[in-house]
Order: structure tokens, then sequence, then C-alpha cells
């Protein structure tokens, strides 16, 4: 079995400023993000981890390198970048929402259509790298521990890709620095969920 621990990165002023954080906008953790990943750091035994991966994003690499801490190289892989926004990429969410209320959900999530409205990357293509991530994942860690870090859509969209979820408004938002725990069969690459969305500080290892 393949335990897999996904972290979503700290805050960037783009979050904190309620914008949409997509490929185009590529800002490093502001100070409170730094102190989320540090605050992981210092309650994630990195110790117990056998490969990390990471975004090649500056908020992503940041925070795999302040919670891995040198312990081992990490491997940054462009299909864990975040998705591309198009032409919205770095505007204010609430603008966008009251421009184009057609493209979101009434949970306030993007809908699978909303890339025609924008130029952006669909969802489904964004499913389609993460599976072929998930499956090259699986089949090269037998045994291992590993931590993924990457984005909020990323995030999402590779649970509801290997739990077989239906549609990703069924996944909710993954907080800054929050962690997503799976457990995957290399034989079968099926996962179960064993926690979401846990912060620091907490116990992140789990029988």
């Amino acid at each position: 079995m393949i335990d897999i621990y996904i972290v979503r990165h700290g805050e960037t002023d783009t979050n904190k400023d309620g914008k949409i954080n997509g490929a185009s906008t590529d800002l490093p953790l502001n100070d409170l993000g730094k102190r989320q990943a540090q605050a992981l750091h210092e309650s994630f035994d990195i110790n117990k981890i056998d490969r990390v991966y990471s975004s090649p994003m500056k908020r992503a690499l940041q925070t795999a390198e302040i919670i891995n801490n040198n312990h081992c190289k990490i491997q940054i892989d462009n299909r864990l970048q975040e998705i591309d926004y198009g032409d919205w990429d770095g505007l204010p969410a609430d603008e966008v929402h009251a421009k184009y209320p057609q493209a979101f959900d009434n949970q306030g999530y993007l809908r699978d259509n909303y890339s025609d409205f924008c130029n952006g990357e669909s969802y489904q293509h964004l499913a389609q790298r993460l599976q072929a991530f998930w499956q090259e994942l699986v089949t090269d860690n037998h045994d291992n521990a590993v931590l993924l870090v990457c984005h909020g859509t990323v995030s999402r969209s590779l649970v509801q890709t290997v739990l077989g979820i239906s549609d990703i408004s069924q996944v909710m938002q993954v907080r800054n620095a929050g962690v997503i725990s799976l457990r995957a069969d290399e034989k079968t690459g099926k996962a179960f969920l064993r926690y979401y969305n846990r912060i620091a500080p907490a116990e992140f290892f789990i029988r």
C-alpha cells in the first residue's frame, strides 16, 4: 500500500485578496503562508516520507521546501501545477462571479463549462493530466509514503479522479496548507480517503 499526503500551498497575496489564483498567477508565499508552511514542517514528521513531489509554481515549491527541510530531493512535476483559468487568472473572484454568474454553481464553484467564458483549461484536461500522474505515482512507489505539494483545484481534481467522484463540485475546497491523506493499492491504483483538510498542529500519520 502507498500512503499519499496531498498539501495545498500556503497563502499568497492573491488568496488573501480574494482573486482567482491559477497557473498564470505565480506569486510566492506571503508572510502568513510562510508561517503556515512552517507550522506544517513542525507538526508533520517528514522523516516518515520517502518521496516529495511538487508543482513547479513558486507558492507550491516554496511550501514543499519549508516542509521538506532538505530531507530528500523534491521531484518537480509540471502536471501538478494549478489549472489555467485563462483570462480570469488574477482577477477578483467576486467581480468574475457578478459578470458571469452562469459559470458558477450554487456553492460558488466554477462549473464544468467555465472555460467557455475565459479560454481556460477545462476540468477534463486537468483530470487527464492528473490521472497520468497518478498512474505513474502508484507504479513507482511500492510501499512508500509520498508527499504531494500542489494547489486547491489540483487537489480537488485529484481526489475526484482517484475516488471516482462524478462531479468536482462535490469535492470541497482545501484550505491553504490543508492536508489530505489517501491510501492506495499499487496493484489496482484504487484509493480510499483517510482524512481531508487537516491543518497544523495535528496528527498527520495514522495507521
